[in-house]
């Protein structure tokens, strides 16, 4: 174990309220580091000690795998360097005040390599004293065990771990690939590489995985693998990597039947034993991959996203996944987590995942809708189409995805290409060579193809995002009232379906829905005609529905 892992496993005991990455909340995070260690890169914070009476977090302690921070009430931060210490001693002595009570005194005393002593007891006010000197010896006696003191990342992606973390990353969804039927299909082989673009891979490292996901003759056994991975990368970041894996693997297994049981899957069950991850664990991330998902196939808005993330963030501690580890290699339907971070962000979310600010560049996407006429766009129904914009952002990430797969997919068909017209000039291949580059070629348009549909899909998915759901009869008659726009009447309404909704009360009402089945094209244009006319401008939807509203009134 290393001295990072003990002070994470062991560091709880010391006080009431102690915060361990990656489940540091953001606020008291910053104000710990404000107030103890203004230059310390939050990425490097093992645990913060909160001893404020209202859990500020200004007081207390911070923990790095190289120095303790001590902040006490109404007192400067003292730093002790770990590897410097020697020893703490505890101690008790009873004192006989005036009135002639007795009371015990605690005094915890810290002696260091050179010699020095340091009385810390009114550092560490508020915590226990007695685990305080347990904790400090037990770094102690891990440095005698040949423990190095190190300070590693603790909320760190995927893609910006070494390039080849994410090479053996690639190499263990390439070996559940094959595992069934010795093959990676056309829908593994788009999905792997929608993987490989969010983890960033770079070139180099693509053109050796992609020689391992197309002859099997290479594959090695995943515990060689995962010995490599551990071996490359912190304790911290191995656990997550561990689970991020499994997550990846489940959605690849779910890719082609999302009613399948991973219990079913002997690769699953054989990869959950040998990682040590409970059943509670993988339940908990199916539900983290059902709830990407149904972002886009309920279309869910802001409000419903930013909801559902909370509660798996509020179940993540107790089942112990955090969700760093559920989007360390981004979301699984081909968002990036420097993306999903800051898409979060924009909802005010930006600490959930524990990826950090500076790493994942929030403030990139900037949510709309607030602001003055917040009321306005309420009622003209404007808000609702702003309350998208988080899925909104998704599916243009998602598109980017797609199209940097595309490039992928055609630089592969051009190598294999390359090399089978190599073979046939040197007049060397084999009828058996040729079958088996046919396969993979026939492999890749697929993937080509399939890749194509997601694109084409989340193409249309955008623009969906943008229109209203349910259409204002009212708003749209009005705005298309002069000569020159009567034309452009028939055709919103086409694209619309009346329907009978029921609001909570049971009341029924008659509404336009807007018919997703019409194609791209369609949509694309009736955005275009909506725009034109100004449907989705403030000021002319409230002049267009205060006037359809007082011609309603008349008319009745």
């Amino acid at each position: 174990m290393s001295i990072e892992r003990f002070i994470k496993e062991n560091v709880k005991g010391i006080s009431e309220k102690v915060y361990v990455a990656p489940d540091i909340p953001e606020k008291k995070l910053n104000a710990a580091i404000k107030s103890m260690a203004p230059t310390l890169d939050p990425d490097y914070v093992l645990a913060v000690i909160d001893t404020t009476l209202f859990g500020g977090a200004k007081d207390g302690g911070l923990i790095t795998g190289m120095s303790l921070y001590l902040h006490p009430i109404g007192s400067s931060t003292s730093e002790i360097v770990l590897e410097n210490l020697e020893s703490a001693h505890y101690n008790e002595e009873e004192i006989i005040k005036n009135d002639g009570k007795t009371e015990i005194k605690q005094t915890v005393t810290v002696k260091f390599k050179d010699g020095d002593t340091k009385n810390i007891s009114n550092l560490i006010s508020g915590m226990n004293y007695v685990q305080v000197t347990e904790f400090l010896n037990g770094i102690v006696e891990k440095a005698a065990d040949d423990c190095e003191f190190t300070m590693s990342s603790q909320l760190t992606p995927l893609s910006m771990m070494d390039e080849a973390i994410k090479m053996d990353y690639i190499k263990i969804m390439c070996n559940f690939a094959y595992y069934d039927d010795e093959i990676i299909d056309s829908k593994e082989y788009a999905e792997i590489l929608s993987l490989i673009v969010r983890i960033e891979m770079k070139a180099e490292a693509r053109l050796s995985i992609r020689a391992y996901m197309l002859d099997n003759s290479l594959h090695e056994e995943n515990q060689i693998i995962f010995n490599r991975i551990a071996e490359l990368s912190s304790d911290e970041s191995y656990e997550l990597i561990k689970k991020s894996i499994l997550k990846d693997i489940i959605y690849l297994y779910r890719a082609k039947d999302k009613n399948c049981d991973w219990k079913d899957n002997e690769f699953i069950m054989e990869l959950k034993a040998v990682l040590k991850i409970s059943d509670e664990q993988i339940e908990y991330i199916v539900e983290a991959i059902v709830n990407d998902e149904e972002i886009l196939a309920n279309r869910k808005n802001d409000s419903e996203i930013a909801k559902s993330m909370k509660d798996l963030a509020a179940k993540a501690t107790a089942v112990g996944v955090p969700m760093a580890a559920i989007y360390l290699s981004g979301s699984v339907v081909g968002v990036s987590a420097a993306g999903l971070t800051s898409g979060l962000a924009t909802l005010g979310m930006g600490g959930i995942l524990g990826f950090s600010g500076m790493v994942t560049g929030i403030g990139v996407a900037i949510l709309l809708g607030v602001g003055a006429y917040k009321g306005v766009k309420k009622l003209t129904g404007i808000s609702d189409i702003e309350n998208n914009k988080q899925r909104e952002l998704m599916i243009q990430a998602i598109i980017k995805n797609s199209q940097k797969s595309m490039s992928y997919l055609i630089e592969d068909l051009n190598e294999l290409s390359r090399q089978l017209s190599i073979e046939l000039s040197k007049g060397l291949i084999t009828e058996s060579k040729i079958q088996k580059l046919a396969k993979i070629i026939e492999m890749l348009s697929k993937g080509a193809e399939s890749t194509t549909n997601k694109l084409d899909n989340a193409i249309k998915e955008n623009v969906i995002a943008k229109l209203p759901k349910y259409l204002s009869e009212t708003r749209v008659i009005e705005l298309t009232g002069d000569a020159t726009k009567v034309k452009y009447r028939e055709f919103i309404l086409s694209c619309y379906n009346e329907v009978v909704v029921r609001n909570e009360e049971g009341v029924s009402t008659t509404k336009y829905e807007l018919n997703d089945l019409k194609s791209e094209n369609e949509l694309s244009q009736l955005l275009s005609i909506l725009e034109n006319l100004g449907y989705f401008n403030v000021k002319d939807a409230t002049i267009a529905s205060a006037k359809g509203f007082v011609k309603n009134v008349f008319s009745n």
